[in-house]
């Protein structure tokens, strides 16, 4: 039995410094000066006691420079093991000694080696008063170093705030990230600053990853040096649990660290890390952390997002320093998948059906496509986890496509009407777009053709939004109506529009209003309008109404994200537009040749056929490199007379019946001679179909509202021409 056998694994790390230090020098064998010096960088903890105990500061700089100065001299070759001095060897007798039947401890040596090293070690104090000064040798006293907590008990300590990710039953699986493991085994294992601090996005797997690494040192897949790790997660809010008394917390905190530091192998992981520091909460987490983490008394992985990182992370640098930055973004199509495949064995075993492979890819497109806004891998697997449970709800033995579909739309409210899904090619588009916007045939197929490629992602511009149209024409034609119309097609649903009038974005300070104020002004906590859009809209349609109307500034917005998809708000979010479609309506014209949308007749018909427009009067208006971003620039031409009565009655009386239908259980039936009535009095080629709505208010809404009382028990109602004025009958003949 060697005698090492008899000390602790912090000891044997001492003596095993103290060797390397030894082959190094130039005496060449071990001595006291060599433990000195291994106990300074490897016992931190008892060697800041004893500062502490003499009102004295270690020097870090010092440290650092004896470790550069050790690392730069290369070790000695040697014959079998390093001569040990006799002074050495009495040291380690005298250690023994004191620890009895006990392992010995880096407390022991100190104990047994202080006449000969307090000398040594007094060369890095400082006295806490005068940090320039160095502590007297014969000034230092040893304090009584007392047996530090024991390992259960440290272990108890820490699990109150939380729990240990390498315990025996933990079981976190991780695919797909081994580069961003070995990135993050790499920093633990650094000399300085081993304190990695994991920043992504929400979603991407920065919780997941710390996960994994505790499961690589379960299997043992780690350097030596982490083999015997232990990490183990801190809650916050355990921390905080409690400590409505005065000190609470920070005893709370001082416990923590007392018991990580007795764990020499233990590793805290704090997630949402960014909630230790007093710009989040006024809490003085960090101030009692930030001693501990310098000297390396403990060590520390923290995890934020991007945002928090900024917002308040930045604001505390004296707790950054002691961190080192991992960035870990979103995986690769490569990486997605092996993420997706291992854990659909796990889903299948939880809820006992089949997910075929197909059926895997299809999640991590409809995520992407419907999702844009979250992260994968998370949105993915978040999509393949809400749609096994319908299935089991739904009793059926195997996932099927149909229930990505409604897991979507109860993740992001996006609903794909069948014959408008994109595995169809959006074959309905046109017909679906038809019933509300009558007699703009070329611009409906021209547009849809654009939404069609954007949509079955034909465009290799995978991130640019799902088309990016310029409509312009004379007011009342359908521009409005068409986004309407489209937004409801695409998604299924009546709320997938998102308006903003451009006519408020007219002076440059108002561009603001869009992507957030800049911090300390005006307006900075409110949620920008196009951050609203993209989380209400997915799927959607985004439309920018009297875009001429916006300032110059509000236009270079814009351009950024009709060419790439992105922006970034205030708040340092990026904005993804890759699922909205994004329509911008105008009211151009001009005198230098035709405006767009002003022609009518055969003018107008060929113009929209060649699929060109003069662009004179636009360019006034727009920058050309603006324009040059939109995927079609589509005139809607003026209505004639005959327009104009196709869509009072398929569009404007149809509304209307369906709307008493719904809330009164009547129908109008409106007569030839009626609908002509209505068609001379609001009939206006200057104001569109606006005119005509008008006209039907004034002429049957407002008589029908005094009338409607009498109509109890009732279905239908006769509205027929009297003179210049509509009369309304009961189909028995009788008046209403």
């Amino acid at each position: 039995m060697s005698r090492y056998d008899k000390y602790s694994e912090s000891a044997l790390d001492v003596l095993v410094k103290t060797q390397d230090i030894a082959l190094r020098g130039s005496v060449g064998e071990t001595g006291y000066r060599d433990l000195a010096e291994a106990l300074m960088l490897f016992d931190l903890p008892d060697i800041i006691a004893i500062a502490k105990s003499n009102n004295a500061v270690v020097d870090v700089e010092l440290i650092k420079s004896l470790n550069e100065r050790i690392e730069s001299s290369s070790p000695r070759d040697v014959d079998g093991p390093i001569k040990i001095s006799g002074e050495f060897r009495s040291i380690l007798d005298k250690a023994e000694a004191l620890a009895g039947d006990a392992k010995v401890e880096p407390s022991h040596l100190i104990r047994a080696a202080w006449p000969t090293i307090k000398g040594e070690l007094a060369n890095f104090f400082r006295l806490e008063a005068a940090p320039s000064l160095s502590i007297p040798v014969d000034e230092i006293d040893l304090p009584e170093i007392g047996p530090r907590t024991k390992p259960s008990e440290a272990a108890s300590a820490l699990l109150r705030f939380g729990d240990e990710l390498t315990a025996e039953d933990a079981d976190f699986p991780v695919y797909g990230r081994e580069s961003e493991l070995d990135a993050l085994s790499s920093v633990l294992m650094k000399f300085w600053k081993p304190n990695p601090l994991i920043v992504g996005e929400s979603g991407v797997g920065k919780t997941a990853l710390v996960q994994g690494l505790a499961m690589r040192i379960k299997a043992g897949a780690v350097p030596d040096r982490l083999k015997r790790a232990r990490i183990f997660e801190v809650r916050v809010s355990e921390l905080l649990s409690g400590t409505s008394m005065h000190g609470a917390l920070e005893e709370n905190v001082n416990m923590l660290v007392e018991a990580a530091e007795s764990l020499p192998d233990a590793y805290l992981f704090i997630d949402e890390i960014h909630q230790v520091v007093p710009a989040f909460a006024n809490n003085p987490i960090s101030e009692v952390l930030k001693p501990a983490l310098s000297s390396g008394r403990i060590r520390c992985i923290g995890a934020t997002t991007s945002a928090d990182y900024t917002r308040y992370l930045e604001k505390d640098s004296a707790l950054l320093r002691r961190f080192q930055t991992v960035l870990i973004k979103e995986p690769d199509e490569e990486a997605l998948g092996r993420i997706v495949s291992g854990v659909v064995p796990r889903l299948e075993r939880h809820f006992g059906i089949s997910i075929p492979a197909n059926v895997r890819s299809r999640a991590i497109e409809v995520a992407r496509r419907y999702l844009p806004m979250k992260r994968f891998p998370d949105k993915a697997l978040d999509v393949l986890d809400r749609a096994a449970a319908k299935a089991v709800f739904a009793n059926e033995p195997e996932l099927e496509e149909r229930h990505l579909l409604d897991a979507v739309k109860d993740i992001a409210n996006v609903v794909v009407e069948p014959g408008l899904d994109e595995a169809s090619g959006l074959a309905g588009l046109e017909a679906a777009i038809g019933k509300d916007v009558l007699r703009q045939d070329e611009a409906i197929r021209t547009i849809a053709q654009a939404v069609r490629v954007a949509k079955m992602r034909l465009d290799p511009r995978r991130d640019r939004p799902n088309g990016a149209f310029l409509l312009t024409g004379p007011t009342g034609v359908g521009k409005t109506a068409f986004a309407e119309s489209l937004a409801k097609a695409l998604s299924g649903r009546d709320d997938a529009l998102f308006r903003i009038d451009m006519s408020e974005f007219s002076d440059g300070h108002t561009a603001a209003r869009l992507l957030g104020a800049p911090p300390g002004y005006i307006g900075y906590d409110d949620a920008p309008l196009l951050s609203r859009a993209v989380d209400a809209c997915a799927g959607g349609v985004l439309l920018l109404d009297e875009f001429e109307k916006a300032h110059p500034q509000v236009h270079r917005i814009f351009l950024q994200i009709l060419d790439a998809g992105r922006a970034t708000d205030a708040t340092g979010r990026t904005l993804s537009f890759s699922s909205l479609t994004i329509v911008a309506t105008c009211n151009v014209g001009g005198d230098s040749g035709p405006a767009m949308g002003f022609l009518s007749g055969d003018e107008a018909a060929a113009l929209a056929a060649s699929g060109k427009a003069p662009m004179t009067a636009l360019r006034r208006a727009f920058p050309v490199e603006l324009l040059n971003r939109f995927d079609a620039i589509v005139p809607f031409r003026a209505l004639d007379r005959d327009d104009a009565r196709a869509i009072l009655a398929g569009v404007v009386v149809r509304e209307a019946n369906a709307n008493l239908r719904r809330e009164y259980g009547l129908e109008l039936d409106f007569s030839p001679a009626a609908l002509d009535l209505i068609l001379s009095s609001g009939y206006s080629v200057e104001y569109g179909v606006r005119d005509l709505q008008r006209a039907f208010r004034r002429l049957v809404s407002v008589p029908l509202a005094t009338m409607i009382g009498g109509a109890a028990g009732k279905t239908g109602i006769l509205v027929d021409a009297d003179g210049t004025a509509l009369r309304f009958a009961f189909p028995d003949g009788s008046a209403v």
